[in-house]
């Protein structure tokens, strides 16, 4: 029996993520006109590709093959944060993130947006409040810092391979890692001697290791040439966990994320669905500079 509305979700969804059937094709190791007869409903995907599908469109099955609401199963709840220095940063921090979003953070400078990811990672403690986590925070949550984390005596490639032992994982390739970084004739170099945007590149890999549920991400672009940045939106837009990114790259936030927290006055001003935002004719940096004015004004 065929699903009527399966081929419409596929270009629906495959749209939203401005895919076109080759881009699809390709990813999914089929040919276009296997993706043309799903779209059109003269034939379906097996289970296995259904999976696959699920996982570039960071979508539930359910929500994919049925059109259900996708379930909201809470992976991070924060309850009234508060975190002070000398003066306070966060004062009354509350949200949650689920499962499968894609969620972007933004803040002025000095917001105190780094501060909160790293409650979130567990690097620091709050002053108050709460943080429930429903996952292992060092096996299955990965945070790639605004500033680099890394040992400069180090080759590249003992870099690597000390995170993976430290993941604990057994099946990396190693250099098609590197080499999808263009780090490949670099691995014997002395991670001081890496350019910064060397640096940064590394610094994604070493973050993108783990299969983790939640990752993390404040400002990773900062630093990249063009084609990495390319590279970095493409290789996530294929994780299939929740990510909470740090990024003023508003074209990139209109079509990869699903919502937008906004940090402001220690608190979070405004929690919104980018689908949302669009839907009143609206880009995010529009939505993000006029919202910014109703809260000054």
């Amino acid at each position: 029996m065929q699903n009527n509305s399966l081929g419409k979700q596929i270009i629906r969804l495959r749209q939203r993520q401005q895919l076109s059937q080759s881009q699809l094709a390709e990813r999914l190791f089929v040919s276009r006109q296997a993706i043309s007869k799903w779209e059109n409903r003269d034939a379906e995907p097996d289970l296995d590709k259904l999976v696959q599908l699920s996982q570039i469109f960071n979508v539930d099955l359910d929500y994919l093959v049925l059109n259900q609401p996708m379930r909201q199963t809470p992976i991070l709840a924060l309850t009234k944060i508060s975190k002070s220095y000398r003066q306070p940063i966060l004062k009354d921090v509350t949200f949650s993130l689920y499962n499968h979003e894609r969620v972007t953070l933004l803040g002025s400078n000095g917001a105190g947006k780094t501060t909160l990811v790293n409650l979130i990672a567990g690097r620091i403690k709050p002053d108050a409040g709460g943080i429930e986590r429903h996952y292992q925070p060092k096996l299955e949550c990965s945070l790639m810092p605004q500033k680099n984390v890394l040992i400069d005596p180090m080759r590249v490639q003992e870099m690597m391979e000390l995170e993976i032992s430290i993941a604990k994982l057994n099946t990396i390739d190693i250099e098609r890692l590197l080499k999808s970084a263009n780090l490949w004739e670099q691995r014997r170099q002395v991670v001081d001697s890496l350019s910064g945007g060397q640096q940064r590149k590394l610094m994604f890999l070493l973050t993108m290791i783990k299969s983790a549920k939640l990752f993390i991400f404040d400002e990773p672009t900062v630093g990249m040439d063009l084609e990495t940045i390319d590279h970095f939106w493409q290789r996530l837009d294929q994780i299939s966990g929740t990510t909470l990114v740090i990024t003023h790259d508003f074209n990139q936030i209109d079509h990869y994320f699903d919502r937008v927290l906004l940090l402001k006055g220690g608190v979070i001003a405004a929690d919104e669905q980018v689908a949302t935002i669009h839907a009143h004719n609206q880009d995010l940096d529009t939505w993000y500079r006029g919202h910014n004015q109703v809260q000054e004004g």
